[in-house]
């Protein structure tokens, strides 16, 4: 499709990465002529079709040319995180080896502005790896461009982000994207002219597929800007909405809700977000409290609070498996604690537990909640989602394991505990992550929740779980302080002992002040919760 674009529109401008005041745009003709680059470098190293090529993610065109050069070549294209300012050398070459043994890559590609550390280099040449370096600038040749060949019919493998666990590398076809950006552009009336911006990672699923290759193959406008600058200034993501008068832009739930703490009245004051007509959270649990802090705070700059939509998907159903529909805005509904723990039935009583809607599957996609014995249930009944349709994965990278399940007959059990009620899809936790009490069922995003109002706690940087192994099993809370300095401990703990057993008639078994930063997180920002168990069990994590 890039292909066509570049000989019907060579001079149209697809992509614009943003830096600072600075800004990178790149028309479907260069792009065409840079993929094709890329593609003739992969042949001349030897690499064959069906071959794993690895590629340095970099918010960066760089990137973009050689993702669509692996596909043009028939590679297996496996995006993965550049190194961080933060991340040592040593760390780096382990999480790399790791990646390019388990994907079996032929060749490694840095698409990013800088070379390859040489250390790093070195360390990587050590595997038999080829390690390259991007082909030079070329003009773009509207007669070449990206686009599948040879009939192999993988695409990418996407490393989960590793929130559940160890990263998966999950295989996915050219048919598996097509059928979900057709399902997705459908979903979200994606006809006319757009403007999509996105700060998240290009490894990660939400930012390649929704952000990258979705507006390539509609012909409509994608602006880049890095996960790093959004983290160190929420702002310029709004920001730049204004400036480009952004139509579609997601993020996970923690953004929305940093948002709404950082602004200020003169931030506020200086944004236009009248033109965002689709604000898609997902990717983490979607609390009430972020969504309703979010509407209210930029409401004065124009934007309606309809805009914003709950998704739900998984990097093995290619990226979204439901949502909602522009125009509909969010929905919760108040659920009875006591029915959840001891019945799983979602019954509504009016102050209850607040659980939101992601929505309606989209296109070519069947939802269905099942019980441990794979029986479909009803309505309000509390099971298992499972997925079905053309956008379910291939399958995993082999030797891969995890709690997600591909049957013969294609069906995806998510892992995921949901019910659906008017044919919408609610979600209410993991099932490795329930934690049992009493004979009662307990979820951990409710205990996490309840700390969001703690004086004294990083809002957003709290985990629960139970530590498994110990006698008895423990239900352990850990908590970044906001100033690792000025409170008194012993109250601060006496608070999160108290919000927790007030919300969900949970004794907290222990409870680890941290300090900031200390919470393992992904690359999109979400906390690693098995990550934290074993960091926990370890004896890593000391009182601060």
């Amino acid at each position: 499709m890039v292909r066509e674009w570049a000989q019907r529109v060579p001079e149209r401008v697809c992509l614009s990465f943003h830096t600072g005041d600075s800004v990178e745009q790149v028309t479907y003709g260069e792009l065409a002529g840079r993929a094709s680059a890329h593609a003739r470098l992969f042949r001349e190293r030897g690499l064959a079709p069906g071959d794993a090529v690895v590629l340095l993610a970099h918010s960066a065109p760089g990137f973009v040319a050689a993702f669509l050069g692996a596909q043009e070549a028939g590679l297996l294209a496996v995006p993965c995180p550049p190194p961080e300012p933060l991340e040592s050398a040593r760390r780096v070459r382990e999480r790399m080896r790791e990646i390019l043994a388990r994907c079996r890559a032929r060749a490694l590609l840095g698409s990013g502005p800088a070379p390859l550390d040489g250390e790093l280099s070195a360390a990587l040449g050590e595997t038999g790896v080829a390690v390259l370096a991007p082909p030079a600038a070329v003009a773009g040749d509207p007669e070449h461009g990206a686009g599948d060949a040879h009939g192999f019919p993988l695409a990418y493998c996407q490393f989960t982000s590793g929130s559940g666990g160890r990263a998966k590398g999950v295989l996915l076809t050219h048919d598996n994207l097509a059928a979900n950006i057709r399902s997705m552009a459908r979903c979200f009336d994606l006809s006319g002219d757009e403007s999509l911006v996105t700060w998240l990672p290009l490894h990660h699923d939400m930012g390649l597929v929704s952000y990258i290759l979705m507006p390539l193959v509609l012909g409509h406008a994608a602006h880049v800007m890095s996960a790093l600058a959004f983290i160190a200034r929420p702002m310029s993501w709004l920001a730049l909405m204004t400036r480009v008068h952004g139509t579609m832009a997601s993020a996970p739930n923690f953004a929305y809700g940093l948002c709404a703490r950082k602004a200020t009245d003169e931030d506020v004051a200086a944004l236009d977000l009248s033109a965002w007509r689709r604000a898609c959270n997902g990717s983490e649990p979607v609390t009430r409290a972020a969504v309703e802090a979010f509407s209210r705070r930029f409401a004065p700059c124009g934007f309606r609070a309809s805009a914003l939509l709950s998704c739900y998907g998984l990097a093995e159903d290619t990226l979204c498996a439901t949502s909602r529909r522009p125009g509909e805005g969010a929905r919760f509904e108040e659920l009875s604690r006591a029915a959840l723990e001891e019945e799983d039935l979602a019954r509504v009583e009016p102050g209850g537990l607040a659980v939101a809607s992601v929505g309606r599957a989209l296109e070519g996609q069947e939802i269905a909640v099942v019980d441990s014995r794979g029986q479909v249930l009803g309505d309000r009944r509390i099971g298992e989602v499972v997925i079905r349709g053309d956008s379910v994965m291939r399958g995993y990278l082999p030797g891969t394991e995890g709690e997600v399940a591909l049957s013969a007959d294609g069906a995806l059990s998510t892992g995921d505990l949901g019910y659906l009620a008017d044919g919408e899809l609610f979600l209410v936790g993991r099932k490795k992550d329930l934690i049992i009490r009493a004979g009662r069922n307990h979820y951990p995003q409710d205990i996490e929740e309840a700390l969001a109002g703690v004086p004294g706690l990083r809002p957003g940087r709290a985990v629960a779980f139970s530590a498994p192994g110990l006698e008895p099993e423990l239900v352990v809370v850990a908590a970044e302080r906001a100033d690792e300095r000025g409170d008194d401990v012993g109250a601060l703990r006496a608070a999160i002992h108290d919000a927790v057993f007030l919300a969900t008639r949970i004794l907290a078994d222990d409870i680890v002040l941290l300090p900031r930063n200390s919470l393992p997180l992904t690359s999109s920002g979400k906390v690693m919760r098995p990550e934290a168990r074993r960091l926990y069990l370890g004896g890593l994590w000391r009182d601060h």
